[in-house]
């Protein structure tokens, strides 16, 4: 004669090992989300730096242009360009814009810009200006933007000069380049 509780406990025992495997593999099954969602949200945190980094850099590039068309309005005289580093005569630019000489002390100026990282140190980057020619005194009024071209009042040429700026953002490894013309009447 066979007891009915002795039956039923041996049957509640391989349950227990059941319920510990099955909870032991839904353990491990949330562990793999939490740990890919933890990746996920790591790479994307790299991804927003990196594309605040290049705006950044865009924006310091930006600035420097700006500085570049301004020191080209003080300017009374072509006479500085082969004479000042960052500044070259007509054909006489850095071949290439993605070489570090290029952006060295001999081919370009550096400046500092306002704008500041968010720890508070300066923003900065580097531009040349390279002496385009002259603008077609032909041209259709609208195709370039110099005050006073197309008037009868004013006279003198209208130089082009090419603006070349590389911005620097957050990070040295970060940098955008932007090429501008702009015109000046002399």
């Amino acid at each position: 004669m066979t007891m009915p509780g002795r039956s039923h406990i041996a049957g509640l025992s391989r349950q227990r090992g059941a319920v510990l495997v099955v909870s032991l593999i839904v353990l491990l099954v949330l562990t793999l989300i939490g740990v890919s969602a933890a990746r996920t949200v790591l790479l994307e945190e790299k991804m927003t730096f990196a594309s605040r980094d290049a705006k950044v850099a865009l924006e310091v590039a930006e600035s420097l242009v700006r500085a570049a068309e301004t020191e080209i309005e003080g300017m009374s005289t072509t006479g500085g360009f082969g004479v000042m580093a960052h500044l070259h005569p007509e054909g006489e630019g850095p071949d290439s814009l993605f070489d570090s000489a290029t952006w060295g002390s001999g081919n370009s100026a550096s400046k500092t810009v306002s704008m500041q990282a968010p720890d508070g140190t300066a923003l900065n980057g580097r531009y040349y200006i390279e002496l385009a020619g002259n603008a077609d005194k032909e041209d259709p009024a609208d195709s370039i933007t110099v005050g006073g071209y197309g008037q009868t009042t004013g006279g003198g040429e209208i130089k082009v000069f090419r603006i070349v700026a590389q911005g620097r953002g957050l990070t040295d490894s970060t940098t955008r380049i932007i090429i501008s013309h702009y015109g000046k009447r002399f």
